[in-house]
């Protein structure tokens, strides 16, 4: 970050002069880049995971049976498909229903600065008095904000509503998003199965995608500022105790409906 520098103006406040990757909200762009990591987590998790799980609860159920091999590979690329598709027309239409319900709140919000001053007053005095600020000073410090439309507007759907005054739509950034990610952790507990066959691919599929869950773990804790080994063993141990519930529904299920599958 550079120098700021200050000048002096006489009869006036100090006027700060700030370095113009501040001036351009630079550090609000980096935390709304860094808060994508949400979605690539929860993507490159839910495709690991529920793809791991069918593939290993398949392979539970059949194993010993001639089709086994087969049926793993197609319900497991079935599977994955249907997920990325799932996952990203999901989050497409969740991002556009969160935009179209901001965009709502705030066009009613402008409606009621308009028609109820009053009233909006007394509220933002009760917003700041709540954070501590005495209620003389929220009232001359309220008056003040309301000499200024834009800020007056902005600060009350920040404060009031609690979002931003210029909502972004991401629902195809959102939706693409996902789906890629769920793909690509889709992937990895298959791969083992397109190279190998019988309890060698069940391994290899639960060791590589404790590889990915870990890999995924140690990403999110780099982002997020948390230990690297304490970040990667939390979510390489919510993937094991999810293959490890696969496992036993694959021997419990076939055998409390009475399953039974040719031998090979």
């Amino acid at each position: 970050m550079g120098n700021v520098h200050v000048g002096f103006d006489q009869g006036t406040l100090p006027i700060l002069e700030l370095p113009q990757d501040v001036a351009a909200g630079s550090e609000r762009a980096e935390l709304a880049r860094r808060a994508g990591i949400r979605e690539v987590v929860f993507g490159v998790q839910d495709g690991l995971l529920t793809t791991l799980g069918l593939t290993t609860g398949v392979a539970t159920a059949t194993a010993g049976a001639a089709v086994a091999h087969t049926t793993i590979l197609i319900a497991g690329l079935v599977g994955a498909l249907a997920g990325m598709v799932s996952m990203g027309t999901g989050a497409y239409l969740a991002a556009g229903a969160e935009h179209d319900l901001n965009r709502s709140a705030i066009h009613k919000e402008r409606s009621e600065l308009r028609a109820q001053p009053e009233a909006e007053h007394a509220e933002m005095v009760a917003i700041l008095m709540a954070r501590g600020v005495p209620a003389n000073e929220a009232d001359d410090l309220t008056t003040t904000l309301a000499r200024y439309p834009k800020l007056w507007e902005e600060t009350h759907i920040e404060k009031e509503l609690g979002i931003s005054s210029e909502p972004e739509s991401t629902s195809i950034h959102d939706g693409l998003l996902m789906a890629g990610t769920f793909l690509i952790g889709a992937v990895l507990p298959i791969l083992p199965y397109v190279l190998m066959t019988g309890l060698p691919a069940v391994i290899g599929s639960l060791a590589l995608s404790a590889a990915g869950l870990l890999g995924v773990g140690l990403m999110k804790a780099k982002v997020v500022g948390q230990r690297m080994m304490v970040g990667g063993l939390q979510v390489l141990g919510v993937g094991t105790a999810a293959a490890l519930a696969a496992y036993l529904l694959g021997v419990l299920l076939p055998q409390a409906f009475g399953l039974r599958l040719p031998a090979a």
